[in-house]
C-alpha cells in the first residue's frame, strides 16, 4: 500500500496491532518509489461474470447511472493517481514527549491501517523490526 503526505502526517499517534501506544509521527522520510504503473499486481484486479448491479433491487445503468461501469475491477474502482508525492518505501520517525522518549525509526511497509489521527502497525510491540531504534 503507498501513502502520500496527506495520509500521514507529525504529530499523528502511532499505535502497535496489539494497541501499545509508541507516540506521535515526529518526521517522515520518504524513500525510493515505485514506478507508475507498479501500484498493484496485474492478478490483485478481480473481475466477476456477474455485475452487483443485478443483484440490487432495481438496475441503474438504464437510466444513465455510470457507476457500475467506473467502479468496476476492470476501472480500478474509479482510482487514479492524483500528483500527490507519493513516501515510497520511506520510514517514520516516532517518539513520545517531543520525540525525547522512545524514539524509534519504523518502515512505512509496517503500517496497517490510517485512520483521522491515528496510525496502525500490522505487528505487535514485542516483534517491532530490529532495525527500529529504540
Amino acid at each position: 500500500m503507498g501513502f502520500d503526505r496527506r495520509d500521514i502526517r507529525p504529530a499523528m499517534d502511532v499505535y502497535t496491532r496489539d494497541d501499545v501506544y509508541l507516540g506521535t509521527v515526529r518526521a517522515i522520510i520518504p524513500g525510493p518509489v515505485a514506478p507508475p504503473g507498479a501500484r498493484a499486481p496485474k492478478g490483485a484486479c478481480q473481475s466477476s461474470a456477474v455485475g452487483g448491479e443485478v443483484l440490487g433491487p432495481a438496475p441503474t445503468r438504464e437510466i444513465g447511472n455510470r457507476g457500475p461501469d467506473t467502479q468496476s475491477a476492470r476501472a480500478a474502482y474509479a482510482t487514479a493517481p492524483d500528483g500527490a508525492r507519493p513516501l515510497g518505501a520511506g520510514a517514520l520517525v516516532v517518539g513520545r514527549w517531543w520525540g525525547l522518549v522512545g524514539r524509534r525509526t519504523i518502515p512505512l511497509d509496517a503500517v496497517q491501517t490510517v485512520s483521522l489521527e491515528r496510525v496502525v502497525l500490522n505487528i505487535p510491540h514485542d516483534q517491532l523490526p530490529d532495525g527500529a531504534a529504540r
